[in-house]
């Protein structure tokens, strides 16, 4: 008995120790990336942008992962659908929404938008549908360009949600080359944005509600901009956080639009 006690108080003592060590790396590790992001500003602006998309996946996987629990019980249709899998009825009924509601939505933001647009405007047609996510998001493929509609879930208020260049988001998801001198020139203003997005949406916002951050200090897009347009208010169903997020190339062109679903 004696004996085991001896072994027991040592394992206790060799736990503490263990503990000890691994929150004592945790924390060298947290002070290490304190001081590097403090040198290298770029590097929190990384980071934070990663784990705002990490929330994001997070919250998209847990509602797909839910919709897919609904499918097995009460036999409902799949959230994603693709134009193939859609029967001739529904194709006709989207034909439908994109000549009444979604053309004349793709007018009005391009119209905001004007020459910063990355693609022509009238190679949307319905030969580039792609897919529909649920039943209020309809997305096209225009080339190497994601670009996807939404309406409320009363099927009206149609609106561009949703626009992604292939080659921005690579490069987007890369860091900069070792030895690159980061472009810093923002290629809009906070004046252009504002104009831009009360075309867009009919609401003018302060100039403190926009961010304009240089994409050379975080990702492999040099003389860009990340440009955030930040809520008005607390939304706990906008899990990005913003209403409005965009990535302009370093010609000026939006290669990124993200619209926060509810606004």
């Amino acid at each position: 008995m004696k004996i085991r006690k001896i072994d027991w108080t040592r394992l206790a003592v060799w736990s503490a120790l263990i503990v000890l060590i691994i929150a004592g790396w945790f924390w060298f590790q947290r002070a290490k990336r304190d001081v590097m992001e403090r040198a290298y500003p770029w590097l929190r602006i990384q980071r934070e942008r990663e784990e705002q998309l990490a929330e994001f996946d997070a919250a998209t996987k847990a509602t797909y992962e839910a919709s897919l629990r609904v499918t097995a019980t009460n036999s409902q249709p799949h959230l994603i659908h693709r134009a193939g899998e859609l029967p001739d009825g529904q194709k006709a009924d989207i034909a439908k929404l994109f000549k009444e509601k979604f053309q004349p939505a793709l007018m009005k933001w391009a119209a905001a938008y004007s020459n910063r647009i990355p693609f022509d405007v009238s190679a949307v047609t319905m030969d580039k549908f792609h897919s529909t996510l649920g039943s209020h998001m309809f997305t096209f493929m225009i080339g190497d360009t994601t670009l996807t509609f939404m309406l409320d879930r009363n099927g009206e208020n149609p609106r561009v949600g949703y626009m992604m260049v292939r080659q921005a988001a690579v490069a987007m998801n890369h860091l900069p080359a070792p030895g690159t001198k980061p472009n810093l020139d923002a290629p809009v203003t906070s004046s252009q944005v504002l104009d831009m997005v009360a075309a867009d949406t009919g609401i003018t916002f302060k100039p403190n509600e926009v961010i304009i951050r240089p994409t050379g200090k975080a990702s492999a897009m040099n003389g860009g901009a990340f440009v955030d347009i930040l809520p008005t208010g607390a939304d706990p169903n906008n899990f990005m956080n913003y209403k409005l997020s965009m990535t302009f190339d370093s010609n000026g062109k939006l290669v990124n639009y993200e619209r926060d679903p509810h606004f």
